[in-house]
């Protein structure tokens, strides 16, 4: 699957600034912040593994040149949402007892728990750093920066904790799921097109609609995932099928089976998201059902929803046509993406 221009024009300009800013030869923390991007390996060789899409720098950079010429603190910006991405990423994987990224061990299960927990801390104190470092000419500008990924950092911090106390919950609305995914998914990713836009524009009207673009893509993406949580394949994911199901999170799927079953069924699904192992057997049981009540289905649709509306709001800026082609191209490679 090709990726879309988007996620291949800006990798190399806040991928060099990334390295920059954990570039500290000096210090363990650092050495485990450069492996978890994939740059060494485990003991410090020159490595290079797959890495992340990059999809929130790319949509900040993306956003930035739509609105303006200059990137230089475009980049920047767009390197301490990366570093913030990355550090709720190792959070979330010590909290899921992920083992596998991208096809590698992850940081927790070679450095244990707590000195990954403070390099995870670490990751996000460097990209606070690189936004104080930052030389705007206006103050306020810098201060709205500032501002809006610290807002978009605690929000994203009380989705994770929602989708932590939703593993205890027996039954969670389809309400409250969206509501936590818009937090712990969908506040960063809503903030990276929003920040590419404050640095170059103060026009309301365009502000808001690109705020409702990338409302709808923080849904979309999360849905997406849940999709794959369940469903995709161990070589594009590195995830066995049904990997959720046998992490026992409450993702779109589950949240959808259970809403739509009552009576045995639902007793069925309850009794294997509470037991202390779930077997391959516990696995096939949980896909059979959502199979008969058409889940896949009802996520592929909401993610094809919400993907609409963040082309339609986008449309609605009215930012140059080669702008709006790379966003439609984004769209529809965010529709079918297996990884």
């Amino acid at each position: 699957m090709k990726d879309p221009n988007i996620l291949i024009r800006y990798k190399d300009k806040f991928e060099n600034e990334l390295r920059n800013c954990l570039s500290d030869s000096h210090s363990q923390a650092y050495a485990m912040l450069r492996y978890c991007m994939g740059w060494e390996d485990k003991d410090g060789n020159v490595f290079q593994s797959q890495s992340g899409k990059g999809l929130r720098p790319s949509l900040c950079l993306f956003v930035s040149e739509a609105t303006g010429k200059n990137l230089d603190q475009s980049i920047q910006v767009a390197t301490s949402i990366e570093l913030i991405h990355n550090f709720s990423l190792i959070h979330d994987e010590i909290q899921d007892l992920d083992q596998i990224r991208h096809h590698r061990p992850t940081l927790w299960t070679i450095w244990g728990k707590h000195k990954s927990l403070v390099a995870g801390n670490l990751m996000q104190v460097a990209a606070h750093k690189n936004i104080d470092s930052i030389q705007f000419n206006d103050e306020q500008l810098k201060s709205s920066v500032s501002i809006l990924l610290g807002n978009a950092c605690i929000k994203m911090i009380e989705g994770q904790t929602l989708d932590l106390l939703f593993e205890k919950q027996d039954s969670i609305e389809l309400e409250d799921y969206l509501h936590m995914i818009s937090l712990k998914t969908g506040a960063l990713l809503r903030a990276s097109l929003n920040l590419g836009a404050i640095l170059n524009v103060k026009d309301t009207y365009l502000l808001s609609c690109i705020d409702q673009a990338g409302e709808a893509l923080g849904y979309a993406f999360q849905i997406r995932d849940d999709v794959l949580g369940v469903w995709g394949s161990q070589e594009t994911t590195g995830k066995p099928v049904g990997a959720d199901i046998r992490r026992k999170k409450k993702s779109l799927p589950i949240v959808h089976a259970m809403s739509r079953e009552s009576g045995k069924i639902l007793n069925r699904l309850n009794d294997i998201y509470s037991r202390i192992e779930v077997t391959d057997a516990d696995v096939d049981t949980v896909l059979n059902i959502m199979d008969d009540l058409k889940t896949r289905e009802y996520a592929e649709m909401l993610t094809k929803k919400y993907l609409q509306t963040a082309l339609k709001s986008f449309k609605d800026t009215k930012i140059a046509k080669e702008f709006q082609e790379d966003f439609k191209e984004l769209i529809d490679f965010l529709a079918i993406r297996n990884y």
